[in-house]
């Protein structure tokens, strides 16, 4: 009888951690819920823009698979802008690949084509990573602007972590 008492308390307890994890476990998921930021892509106007007056573009990227055919960074990051134009320079970011035309100007290759933009908050990154973990964002887009009069808003698929 003993016995039996002991295994029911011990049942008990283990029920009980496992309803205690379940809660912890919801608690620590919803603190950590990710909303992110969005862009406007208008391939129309050949701009990317930030819609938070919070957030500036910190690159931009455009390849096909494994070939960058457009790549633009920012130079200091405390400056930057929300809107950049990828068909003009844009004050404060360098171009490193700039063949965009003449990725245009082929026969269209549909191996992975896409777009990724990173943005970042405003000013100084935090020291750590646990200070805002959404401070840097990623978004992609799997069509490349060529010919295309496309305007489209999108969301951050992730943060930085």
């Amino acid at each position: 009888m003993q016995q039996m008492n002991k295994m029911k308390l011990s049942k008990n307890v283990t029920i009980k951690k496992i309803v205690l994890l379940i809660i912890i476990c919801f608690h620590f998921g919803s603190c950590f819920e990710f909303n992110g930021e969005k862009i406007e892509i208008n391939y129309k106007d050949k701009t990317i823009k930030v819609l938070s007056d919070d957030y500036i573009i910190e690159s931009v990227m455009m390849k096909n698979n494994q070939t960058k055919y457009y790549v633009m960074e920012l130079k200091d990051t405390m400056k930057g802008s929300r809107i950049i134009n990828f068909k003009n320079k844009t004050t404060g970011y360098n171009i490193v690949v700039d063949s965009l035309d003449y990725y245009c100007s082929s026969t269209p290759n549909i191996d992975s084509p896409g777009v990724w933009v990173t943005i970042r908050k405003k000013g100084l990154k935090s020291n750590t990573n646990n200070d805002d973990f959404e401070e840097i964002q990623y978004f992609n887009y799997n069509k490349l602007p060529c010919g295309s009069a496309v305007i489209d808003t999108i969301t951050a698929s992730n943060p930085y972590k």
